[in-house]
């Protein structure tokens, strides 16, 4: 009875740790590039960029933060989203952000089939 007991609750745990590598692997097709815009830039350049960049194919832009009391927030709110784009789609958002003096890179997606 008792090794029925172990094995059953081993058998459960089993399950959950699968489960639960499950949650932390979804999230693995979700990419992102994120502008990184020159010190001296200001919320209007953000916003410009913002604007100029979200209306490319493949591409899909996160919400704009403009509020947040927190300064890492802030330098860091442009986000588009690439789940899906083509390296031809990449390479288009890449150009519109460079055309902005105000931006000083970018930091592309992470390259998940490595």
């Amino acid at each position: 009875m008792r090794t029925r007991l172990a094995t059953a609750i081993l058998g459960a745990a089993g399950i959950a740790i699968l489960l639960s590598g499950c949650r932390q692997t979804a999230s693995l097709n979700l990419q992102e590039v994120v502008v990184v815009f020159k010190p001296d830039a200001t919320q209007a350049d953000h916003a410009r960029v913002y604007a100029a960049c979200k209306n490319l194919p493949g591409v899909s832009p996160e919400p704009l933060v403009t509020d947040s009391k927190y300064l890492a927030t802030l330098q860091n709110n442009v986000r588009y989203r690439v789940d899906h784009a083509t390296n031809y789609e990449l390479q288009q958002l890449y150009q519109c952000l460079g055309k902005d003096p105000s931006v000083a890179g970018y930091k592309p997606p992470v390259d998940q089939g490595q």
